[in-house]
């Protein structure tokens, strides 16, 4: 549930005011954390975001954008070069300009881009100012405390991310900076350790127990006639964005926010930080537009949309195209029921090697299509972690990376990593990462 703070706002409009103080510029960092065909939807929504932030003022040497671009001119993309965020909308990807392509999309670029440490990024990085607004869009899988990067590399822990806003606030890096966060339990990035006096405005779109949701997927998924088969978006990023691109100029963070809200019916949308800002702009940090206050008149109209879990996102994918007769399509569906299958075995083993009994039930709807495991026995909250809880989740998580099928690029191991969080909070001195490498051997 968003926070009471946050009903408080929405309760009030803010008064339209001039800005006081310099005139400040903009700077907009975007990632699409995830590669592969299947994940269509994070690349599509991140240069759906890069095109609204230029189209509305932000020098496009301001826009850093880390997308590992493989979806546009895959060989499993029936519409190639194009990359559409909607059904028969635009192509997102015309005009896309990627700062970070490839392995370069990492969890040590990207904090060296938030930093400003060129001599890590080896490319852009922030070159913002006290006088600044910054704007980051993050769209991905995720689990407690982490989101992913592509191909597999060392994901984005929490600790890590809010150290490096610290380091940013510090460093008189922004005047204001808003973070908008999609991925599954992403609220877990934020919930208890982002401070609510400095400056940083997050909202994510799920909790921290929660899946994030995509849209606009099978049947859904059709641009000129021809169907896409993948998800094309993720819920809550299409409320955000589908909003900018039609908002009223005076548009504030938090009515924009309340109409996310609305639409994201799937998982609870969180606000985290300060919000003594909300009632500012919305423009003034997804573009370029004067920073002045905005207007919160009336409630904000939704759009209904379906949504499909994240954690069942590549399920979705085989089922539309095996009911579109593709060849190799129903094998690599049940190809992929028997992975979780085992995926679910190899961490009851890992819980069963620490003491821990976790009851995963594996669900089968309509012949199997649907599998989802339930693991009883789990930690989603992160904020309470020491130095050595987070070394033991740490290098379990690596061993999966490293020593197990698929490591982390997969939306169901992922959503096992709740139980070696929960391992390491009850037990931070054990070797949970050689049980993994046991487990997965």
């Amino acid at each position: 549930m968003y926070t009471a703070s946050f009903v408080s706002l929405l309760a009030s409009a803010s008064a339209f005011v001039l800005p006081e103080g310099p005139w400040e510029h903009h700077w907009a960092v975007i990632v699409a954390g995830s590669n592969g065909y299947g994940n269509y939807r994070h690349q599509a929504d991140a240069c759906h975001a890069y095109q609204i932030a230029k189209k509305k003022g932000i020098p496009e040497k301001q826009i850093i954008l880390f997308m590992y671009d493989d979806i546009a001119h895959s060989t499993e993309n029936p519409i190639p070069g194009k990359v559409f965020n909607k059904p028969d909308g635009t192509d997102v990807y015309h005009g896309c300009k990627a700062s970070y392509t490839g392995k370069d999309v990492s969890a040590a670029k990207f904090l060296a881009v938030l930093t400003g440490d060129k001599k890590t990024a080896k490319g852009p990085v922030l070159r913002s100012s006290k006088h600044d607004n910054v704007f980051i869009y993050y769209a991905d899988h995720g689990a407690p405390g982490l989101i992913a990067m592509p191909e597999d590399q060392e994901p984005v822990y929490a600790k890590d991310l809010n150290a490096a806003l610290v380091e940013m606030k510090e460093k008189d890096m922004y005047n204001r900076l808003v973070f908008y966060l999609e991925a599954c339990e992403s609220g877990s990035m934020f919930k208890g350790i982002l401070a609510e006096d400095t400056k940083v405005y997050a909202t994510t779109a799920a909790n921290e127990e929660e899946s994030s949701f995509g849209t606009y997927c099978d049947e859904d998924a059709v641009v000129n006639g021809t169907n896409l088969h993948t998800c094309l978006g993720d819920l809550y990023s299409v409320s955000w964005l589908e909003d900018a691109d039609s908002a009223f100029p005076r548009e504030s963070l938090q009515r924009q926010m309340a109409k996310v809200v609305k639409e994201t019916k799937e998982s609870h949308v969180q606000i985290f930080g300060d919000t003594s800002f909300a009632g500012d702009f919305a423009g003034a940090f997804e573009g370029d537009a004067k920073d002045k206050h905005g207007y919160l008149r009336g409630d904000a109209k939704a759009q209904v949309r379906t949504g499909v879990d994240a954690r069942a996102a590549t399920l979705s994918y085989y089922r539309s195209k095996a009911k579109a007769g593709l060849p190799g399509a129903r094998e690599a569906y049940l190809a992929e029921l028997a992975f979780r299958t085992e995926t679910s075995v190899r961490f009851d083993a890992i819980a069963h090697a620490h003491g821990v009994v976790v009851d995963v039930d594996v669900v089968y709807r309509g012949r199997g299509f649907d599998a989802i495991s339930h693991p009883s026995v789990v930690t989603d909250d992160v904020a309470s972690f020491t130095d050595e809880t987070w070394d033991c989740y740490k290098a379990a998580v690596d061993a999966v990376r490293l020593s197990c099928p698929r490591g982390i690029n997969d939306e169901h191991v992922m959503d096992h990593l709740k139980i070696l969080a929960g391992i390491c909070e009850a037990e931070p001195s054990s070797d949970v990462a050689a049980s993994v490498r046991a487990a997965c051997a």
